[in-house]
């Protein structure tokens, strides 16, 4: 095997163990799903589909995201294939979305590096199906110990938001949800499942898809509340009057119905606003028709105004009151119904469902519950469903990172197209520069107020990235630095050893790394086989680069092909045609294709075959490394072994100078080699303890004339006659 091909093999196998290394260490933190949050559920369009937008951190570079829906269970849902939503994701998050049909599912995301997945993320329980906000009076906001029937469905699911004390006219914290049981707050307001419980697994039940209700209703409200305070009054609580309460508080009960417009419709959508209110009206207010009629379309208005959407209503027919009913609410509420593309329809009429009442006034109670929401339920079909205009999930503002001159900071900008921005570390700027390690979100609000969140970066410490150090690949255990050499036809395969969410950036002083002109590579390992200097910096997901740490590569020259020539009978010769620059040579034979044990220039061989060396060179460098290189192996020489000889060969024969050369067939051990005149007189004696190669002998001494060579050895008695011929 060559030494290209050595390292070529090496230096994959060193990939594929270090794969499997990165790999277990980092698969569950290579990537986070932040948003959305388990049970959120966004509001299907009118094809039964709606994106779902995905964000969160990523902790180790990356090429790719790809996500997925699959159905919590069978037939609750339309499962997808993956499908990539981020080719090279910057700045340690991914943003993206996938489009699902009506359904209840888990989301999946999986991240790639280098053709592989490197780590994946799962929320569980997330929505395509139905949004609703309620509000209203008492009959929508409920209450608690009246017989409210929780969902059975786990796909019915509130707000948990509570404001019921606070009364903040600020965005709620970010959004979690519940399932809807009897005892649930339904954020911001709701007091229990009251009707919605059932009327959520009725529409489960008929549709197949999740249900999210949010409760912005307030009890003892008259219209005229929710119109002043829409209007920017302080409104008064006409049960309170003279009483330190009788003010509702600022911007209330307006507000809550507002914020839940301008947040969680922004990111759920919305199907519709469900209203049910009107009894305080007839009893004690005895409104008019006119009066009430204009001031809900005052309010149906005022939402579209306030958040530049449309969003559909649905009023119920509601004025029972202590056994009262009032036609003129009632015919109000149709007006409002029945005017001309308003987006709005008729809800239950509910004058009539348990008469009298629970405990003997307005509420609804025990099975009066069920009923009404069998009503609410009744009442939302299928013309309802399709002619309602469904608001969308607006998508979320991206977010780009971008590190700082200096490596040590980092920039976190935001889309220009918001009228403010509020990040949770306090600045209100669209661009702010981070420091220090923590998470970072902004709330972003556009013109008229509608809120967006921005995806969420996690910054870990250090922002700056530490030096790196260089190993090989073929040894990760060790660091290497300072000057490096390797031979011509071979590569360097070295890997970068940086902190999990960074990865390489080589430079150098050449024109090309592995073959390919460019002055930057990017990524964790390299091949190197040009000669120059290269400097190596850790890059982690912001884009921070650390200090840089650097290294020499010398590659040797090629070491030349040998010839193979026979110079004896059983003799052959590796001859190199010029020298190499390093030692010492060596030289690799073989026979027929299989390496023999054989390292010098000069061989002996018994065996006819064909036979072919290279050339093995040691050169060293100042530092004091050594490094072994090949040449290819030379043009195979055939050899044939001559029996005729009778196992000892002299040559040449006849000598002109008097210098011979003596070879035996076989290694012999402790030779005696005897040289005597034709007449019997010894002439030259010499032992020979491992005669497994050619021996030289000078007989320059000696007249010419014709001579005997004997060869003895244990087993072994052969003479050769020759001539010196001077």
């Amino acid at each position: 095997m060559n030494n290209h091909y050595f390292l070529l093999r090496l230096f994959a196998f060193g990939l594929i163990t270090m794969g499997l290394r990165v790999s277990a260490q980092t698969t569950s933190q290579a990537i986070k799903i932040t948003y959305p949050g388990s049970r959120a559920i966004f509001q299907r369009e009118t094809d039964n589909t709606t994106p779902i937008y995905l964000s969160g951190g990523l902790y180790q570079p990356i090429d790719s995201v790809q996500a997925r829906v699959q159905a919590e269970e069978n037939g609750q849902g339309l499962n997808t294939d993956w499908v990539t939503i981020q080719k090279k994701p910057q700045g340690g998050l991914f943003q993206g979305s996938i489009r699902a049909k009506g359904g209840w599912y888990r989301v999946e995301v999986q991240a790639f590096a280098d053709g592989k997945v490197v780590g994946s993320d799962v929320v569980r329980k997330i929505g395509v199906g139905e949004v609703f906000i309620v509000t209203g009076q008492s009959n929508a906001q409920g209450f608690q110990g009246y017989g409210a029937v929780g969902a059975t469905d786990d796909r019915v699911n509130c707000v948990t938001y509570d404001n019921t004390t606070a009364n903040s006219l600020n965005d709620p914290p970010a959004p979690t949800f519940q399932q809807l049981n009897a005892t649930a707050l339904i954020g911001p307001r709701g007091q229990s499942a009251w009707c919605w419980g059932t009327l959520g697994d009725l529409l489960v039940k008929q549709f197949n898809v999740p249900v999210l209700f949010i409760n912005t209703a307030w009890s003892g409200t008259v219209i005229r509340n929710w119109s002043e305070s829409a209007n920017g009054q302080i409104t008064k609580n006409i049960f309170a009057i003279g009483t330190p309460n009788e003010n509702f508080p600022a911007g209330m009960p307006y507000a809550n119905l507002l914020i839940a417009l301008r947040y969680y419709c922004s990111l759920q959508g919305l199907r519709a606003v469900l209203w049910q209110q009107g009894e305080n009206d007839n009893v004690p207010l005895n409104s008019t028709r006119k009066d009430y009629g204009d001031l809900m379309q005052y309010i149906v208005n005022k939402t579209r105004a306030d958040t530049d959407r449309y969003p559909a209503w649905v009023l119920a027919r509601s004025s029972y009151n202590v056994g009262k009913v009032s036609q003129n609410i009632i015919q109000a509420q149709n007006d409002v119904i029945n005017t001309y593309n308003n987006n709005v329809f008729a809800g239950p009429f509910t004058d009539n469902i348990q008469i009298p009442r629970y405990e003997g006034d307005v509420h609804f109670g025990g099975p009066g519950l069920v009923q009404l929401g069998q009503a609410w339920y009744e009442s939302l079909n299928a013309v309802f469903f399709a002619s309602s205009r469904p608001l969308a999930p607006i998508a979320p503002p991206a977010i780009t990172v971008n590190c700082g001159t200096a490596n040590n900071t980092l920039t976190l900008s935001l889309p220009s197209a918001y009228k403010s921005y509020t990040w949770n570390s306090g600045q209100t700027t669209q661009t702010i520069t981070v420091t220090q390690p923590g998470t970072y979100r902004a709330i972003l609000k556009d013109n008229v107020g509608n809120t967006s969140l921005s995806p969420a970066i996690d910054v870990q410490s250090p922002i700056q990235p530490v030096t790196p150090t260089i190993s090989r690949v073929s040894n990760l255990s060790a660091t290497i630095a300072g000057q490096q050499q390797i031979c011509a036809d071979s590569a360097l395969a070295l890997i970068a050893n940086t902190s999990t969410n960074s990865t390489g950036l080589w430079t150098s002083g050449t024109t090309s790394t592995s073959g390919v002109s460019t002055s930057a590579v990017v990524g964790r390992t390299i091949m190197l086989n040009k000669e120059g200097s290269y400097s190596l910096q850790a890059v982690n997901v912001y884009g921070c680069k650390s200090a840089p740490t650097s290294i020499n590569l010398t590659v040797r020259p090629k070491v030349p092909t040998p010839s193979v020539e026979q110079i004896g009978a059983y003799t052959l010769q590796a001859v190199l045609p010029t020298p190499t620059g390093g030692q010492p040579d060596l030289f690799d034979w073989q026979r027929g294709g299989e390496l023999i044990p054989q390292s010098s220039a000069v061989v002996k061989v018994i065996v006819s075959s064909n036979y072919s060396a290279r050339a093995r060179t040691t050169f060293t460098l100042g530092n004091g490394s050594n490094l072994t290189c090949y040449s290819n192996y030379s043009t195979p020489k055939g050899f044939t072994f001559d029996q005729s000889n009778g196992g000892v060969s002299v040559y040449p024969n006849p000598s002109t100078t008097g210098m011979v050369t003596l070879e035996t067939f076989e290694d012999l051990k402790d030779a005696e080699v005897d040289v005597v005149s034709m007449t019997g007189q010894l002439l030259f004696s010499t032992q020979v303890p491992s005669f497994n190669e050619r021996k030289a002998l000078d007989l320059s001494g000696l007249a010419q004339g014709m001579y005997l060579v004997r060869v003895r050895s244990a087993g072994f008695d052969i003479s050769r006659r020759f001539i010196i011929n001077k």
